[in-house]
């Protein structure tokens, strides 16, 4: 994992550099994901789209969240909603207990399991055609958390590497915070809304198990909420580099 600074987003990074048992690696540049992106700056701009080369933005938040966005997107833009229209900002703050947490990050996808499948779907596309994509929701650590556990799942990253990524989001979680501050839809909660939230490992490692109790793993998860075989074998193909590789990079 490598971060990437930005003026404008707090909670981007690379997902190359994740091991697996056998000794590969994910390959680095090719997928990154983070909070959302509609007040990037220039340079920030010029970073993602130009020198890091990423050529889609697949955002995983409602409608209703983006609409006030006025940001023109330089490359092709997808937007899979998670959550149901309507929820944010009309129900409480979920709780940060891990294991209440991971029942809710588990709800989430299993109703957003079509939005869920064609995120992946859209990142296979452009996996395959070696071409860098990104992926994001609000504060780039809960959707965008789920959608990473389930990438990194499909090509049996191992579940401490899945965790230290979903932790990297504590990083700058102040200034996700005060950004998420600024939007009336993110202050249902009132003060607890501004809390500095810490996520822990326990919360997505219960979140894979109860994956892998309920629905048999992110595999069958996907394959199940209409994901094709193809994009599975596209992102274990182009996102997973040879232990010969790794052991280079």
């Amino acid at each position: 994992m490598t971060a990437v600074e930005l003026q404008g987003a707090y909670n981007v990074r690379d997902l190359g550099g994740l091991r697996t048992p056998d000794g590969r690696r994910t390959r680095r540049g090719l997928v990154y994901r983070g909070d959302s992106l509609d007040h990037l700056a220039d340079s920030d701009a010029n970073l993602l789209f130009t020198e890091l080369g990423i050529g889609a933005i697949v955002d995983l938040r409602t409608k209703e969240e983006t609409a006030a966005a006025r940001e023109k997107h330089p490359v092709p833009y997808y937007r899979y909603s998670i959550l149901e229209e309507g929820r944010l900002g009309r129900e409480p703050f979920p709780s940060d207990d891990p294991e209440e947490l991971a029942k809710v990050y588990l709800s989430n996808l299993d109703h957003g399991r079509t939005a869920a499948a064609a995120a992946l779907q859209t990142i296979a596309r452009y996996l395959s055609a070696d071409v860098p994509s990104i992926f994001h929701c609000a504060a780039g650590r809960d959707r965008t958390g789920i959608i990473s556990a389930l990438l990194l799942g499909l090509v049996n990253v191992t579940d401490e590497q899945i965790a230290a990524d979903y932790i990297a989001s504590n990083r700058n979680a102040r200034l996700v915070t005060r950004k998420l501050a600024t939007n009336p839809l993110y202050s249902d909660a009132g003060a607890r809304g501004r809390e500095v939230i810490l996520l822990k490992p326990a919360t997505i490692l219960g979140f894979l198990q109860l994956l892998q109790e309920k629905f048999g793993g992110p595999r069958q998860f996907l394959l199940d909420s209409g994901i094709s075989p193809e994009a599975i074998s596209d992102i274990e193909r182009h996102f997973l580099a040879s232990a010969e590789e790794a052991a280079g990079s």
